[in-house]
């Protein structure tokens, strides 16, 4: 019986009981147990239970003559406990008087395919997750654009009619302003995520200074908002960091812009910025709605964005291309959170020169108009 022995697949006889009368190496080898240890040992003592009742159901159809063969794909374990997916098909041998003599079953390891089959169904869902999210991204951003150019379409209307008072005149002006530069980055975002996932997000490197980022990123912000104070505690004498300046302006205004953002009670929002541990940190704080402790782990990643019960805006871009950023410049970027009570969202750059400090620079306050 050299095909017995010899074959690739693994081949067994086995009585009406299930038992191994007789195995090959092969099979010995997919069920780890010696060849010789194979006879008297029942098949059913590889599956699972809740697989034993329908193997057995499968068997005494088989044994009946009721059908001429059987197979099936079931996750066997092992002797030595590992588990593997075996392909298996069997048929009865009957004697010339159609009595049952024995059955002669086949085994292949499948597992490979069923990996691969796990593969792809693990790949259509992210893939439709992706589909979902890029859907649901798209109707946010029709949605923000039409929403800002609607508004500036009317402030500018409005302009035009004339006979407007100054203050008028520099309100509305503001507003359009406002809502151009959420058109901006809005654009600047979508771009950025492109580039991203391109692997072409390139920075500048240059030495600079994060105070001076900071103080224009507020002077800035007083367009944002007409019910926020915006002030900054900056440390004198900052180390300076290699950075892209356009970029980190990008992330400290991402960072403002959000804190306005889920601040709609208004209120003080303090930038601030020290030296330590060979890294300037800049941080960025509000009294807010704060960020549950379920949401933070998710809050840097693509499209997300927190909504209570406040209308919030947003594409949920911005702090996934913040963490990119700050990443690409060997830092980190972090938010401390206190639900209810506001957040403090973090990130360091390593520093390129050590400064003394000295006492800090007096609390200044841009107030938002």
């Amino acid at each position: 019986m050299y095909w017995f022995t010899s074959s690739p697949r693994g081949l067994a006889e086995m009585d009406a009981e299930l038992r191994f009368m007789e195995g090959n190496s092969r099979l010995g080898s997919l069920l780890a147990i010696e060849e010789t240890a194979l006879p008297g040992k029942r098949l059913t003592a590889y599956f699972d239970d809740h697989d034993v009742m329908g193997v057995v159901a499968q068997f005494a159809l088989l044994l009946s003559g009721e059908v001429g063969t059987i197979e099936s794909d079931d996750l066997a374990i092992r002797r030595d406990k590992t588990r593997v997916w075996l392909h298996w098909r069997a048929t009865a041998v009957r004697r010339h008087n159609g009595s049952f003599e024995h059955f002669v079953i086949t085994f292949e390891d499948s597992t490979q395919k069923h990996l691969a089959e796990e593969a792809a169904h693990a790949n259509l869902a992210e893939l439709e997750k992706l589909n979902e999210i890029k859907t649901e991204f798209t109707s946010i951003v029709s949605h923000e654009f039409r929403t800002a150019l609607t508004g500036i379409q009317g402030m500018s209307e409005l302009i035009n009619t004339g006979g407007m008072e100054p203050a008028e005149v520099r309100e509305y002006s503001g507003y359009i302003f406002h809502e151009a530069e959420r058109v901006n980055r809005l654009i600047t975002d979508m771009l950025d995520l492109d580039r991203r996932e391109a692997g072409k997000l390139q920075m500048q490197m240059v030495p600079m200074d994060l105070n001076a980022t900071v103080e224009g990123v507020a002077a800035r912000s007083e367009m944002l908002s007409t019910k926020h104070r915006i002030k900054t505690e900056l440390e004198p004498n900052l180390a300076k960091v290699l950075g892209d300046s356009d970029r980190l302006v990008q992330v400290v205004t991402n960072l403002v812009s959000n804190a306005i953002k889920y601040s709609p009670d208004g209120g003080e929002i303090l930038i601030s910025t020290h030296f330590a541990n060979g890294a300037v940190d800049v941080s960025v704080r509000d009294h807010g709605v704060g960020i549950p402790a379920d949401f933070v782990d998710r809050l840097f990643g693509r499209f997300e964005r927190y909504e209570n019960a406040d209308k919030v805006i947003g594409t949920g871009l911005g702090l996934a291309i913040a963490r990119k950023i700050i990443e690409m410049h060997g830092g980190k970027i972090w938010v401390d959170r206190a639900e209810g009570h506001g957040s403090v969202f973090h990130f360091t750059i390593p520093a390129i020169a050590t400064a003394t400090p000295e006492a800090k620079r007096p609390t200044s306050e841009v107030r938002a108009s």
